[in-house]
Parts: structure tokens; sequence; C-alpha cells
């Protein structure tokens, strides 16, 4: 990370020449963050979009506000109009208990400023005490996805061992009667317990061999190089084409490895809103095969295939 200095407003600025072109701006108090026990989930524009669906759907069940946004040169312009407002693409939000911020991005970063922008992410990770932090995001595939598509769950080393002091912090608690009966003394092992149930990854636990590109991937090689316990879960999903179902897969997936049941969240809607899109698009596919069939590729049967088009939202 480069150093970190402050603009004249007292707002932490990363980098040299960085300082006018990549910042957090605070919008609101983070005084109810938990400093031992708050977790950041980010989704950015990727495969199916399902990072950004999954983060704003999230947003929306948790009933998080907005908390922060990035503003940076590095960020295509543009805003995002979204109930009823007009937001900035790069947001971050928190729940009322303050223990889950959620980061969320819908705007193409430009290469050549990714790491700016990561580094300003990062000093505020830091800054506020993140404890975890959790990527969604897609797998890009061909097609239409297979119907019995699996979750992939990447975690790093020091998330697995936080669950390793768990385990020894539970033990020594469970003992703690007969240590004291025989006057050993009580030894406390690890750091703070995790968000996260690494037990819940077993079934993902395989040795995979792959490459996590991208803002995402910058994201965890920024936390790998800083020891943040950090962890991907990845769903394959097709480029271009909004995958709520795909989302929702995620959600799911990231409800059995969250520890703390307030924050599990129900997928119904997201569920029936994938499984109402991908009805649309196989009908579509089918009214494709069936003109080329035909070798009708023009005139008015075209046209009105063409005229189908779909935006989550």
């Amino acid at each position: 990370m480069n150093p970190v200095s402050t603009n004249p407003k007292g707002e932490p600025s990363i980098g040299v020449g960085a300082s006018t072109t990549t910042k957090i701006i605070t919008i609101a108090d983070l005084n109810n963050l938990k400093k031992d026990r708050t977790i950041l989930i980010a989704g950015f524009p990727g495969p199916g979009l399902v990072g950004s669906i999954s983060t704003s759907y999230i947003i929306d069940k948790l009933e998080m506000y907005q908390i922060a946004f990035v503003e940076s040169h590095y960020i295509s312009p543009g805003v995002i109009f979204i109930d009823g407002k007009l937001r900035h693409p790069f947001r971050l939000y928190a729940n009322k208990e303050g223990n889950v911020c959620v980061l969320v991005c819908e705007a193409p970063i430009m290469m050549d400023g990714t790491h700016f922008v990561l580094d300003a992410v990062m000093d505020w990770a830091i800054k506020n005490s993140i404890e975890e932090v959790m990527v969604l995001d897609g797998i890009p595939v061909q097609g239409i996805p297979d119907s019995d598509r699996k979750t992939v769950i990447l975690a790093s080393e020091n998330m697995e061992q936080n669950h390793s002091s768990e385990i020894k912090i539970a033990e020594t608690q469970s003992s703690e009667n007969s240590d004291r009966e025989s006057n050993r003394p009580i030894k406390q092992e690890g750091s703070s317990q995790s968000n996260f149930n690494r037990n819940a990854i077993e079934d993902s636990s395989k040795k995979y061999t792959t490459f996590i590109g991208g803002i995402a991937g910058g994201l965890l090689s920024s936390c790998l190089s800083y020891q943040i316990p950090c962890a991907a879960i990845l769903i394959p999903s097709s480029s271009g084409i909004p995958d709520p179902e795909g989302a929702s897969l995620l959600i799911e997936t990231f409800n059995n490895f969250i520890n703390d049941d307030k924050l599990k969240i129900e997928t119904t809607q997201l569920r029936e809103q994938g499984q109402k899109l991908k009805k649309q698009l196989e009908q579509i596919i089918k009214a494709e095969q069936e003109q080329r069939v035909v070798g009708g590729t023009g005139g008015q049967d075209e046209g009105n295939v063409s005229s189908h088009r779909f935006m989550y939202g």
C-alpha cells in the first residue's frame, strides 16, 4: 500500500499523485461499527452481474444505509439511479448493528487505476478494523448455466486459522472448571473468533487451481498482503446476461457460511426472478433456433426477437 497522506479536509488520501484522484468520502457516522467483529462483503460487475445483484439484495434485506462512497478519476464517470435516487456507482453500506459492511461497485474501473482504488479501500478497511472480507463473484461460462451448478468457496489460510482459534477457545472454556481444580493456568490462544463457519466449506475444499482477476481478485490479493482473513464465493454464470438465480445461490451459500443467524437472508424473491428470466431467455433462444431452421433471418420476425431486452433493476 502506498503511503497515506491527509488532505485539507482531514480525509485520507493514498499515494503520491493520487490524493486528487482517489478518496473515500464518509457521509454517515461510523462510531457504531463493531471494531472487533465487522465483516466486509464485496460485489463487483462481473459474469451475470451476480456480485452486484447479490450485494444489492443483501443491502435491501438487511436494511443497510450508505456510509461512504469512493470518488476517483479511475472510475468510469456516471451515476446510478436506484430506489428513486441518483447515487454514486461505488458505495459502502453498513447495517444498524454495525457488524456488516457491504461494498458495491456498479461501474467499470480503469485498469491503470485499479491499484489506487484498492489502496483507498484497504486503507479504509484497516482504519475501521474490518476483521474479515467476503467477495461474491461469478465464474464465466458459455450459454445458460447448468441447472445443477454449484458454488465454490475459496478461503485464505488465515481464515482457517481463525476457525482453529475458535476450536481452541471452545476447548479451553469447556475445560475451565477442571483446570481451576487442578490449579493449572488457563492459556487463551488465538485472536477474535471468526464470523464464518469454516466447516461449511468442507465440500468446496478441493485443491482448486484457478486465477481470480479484476477488482475482485485485486481486493483478495490486498487482503492477503495485509493478513486480513478473506474468502470468495463463486458461481458459474453467463457473461452479459443478468443472473439473479446465480446471485441467490451465492447468498444461500453465504447463509451456510455465516455464524450469525440474524445475518441469514431469505432468497425466495431472488430465485423467482431468476426462474422467470431463465424461462424468458430459453423462449428467445428457441425462437431464434426456429428462425434459423426456416431461414428467416430478416423481416418482421427478426424485429420481434431482437426487441427483447433484459436489464436487472
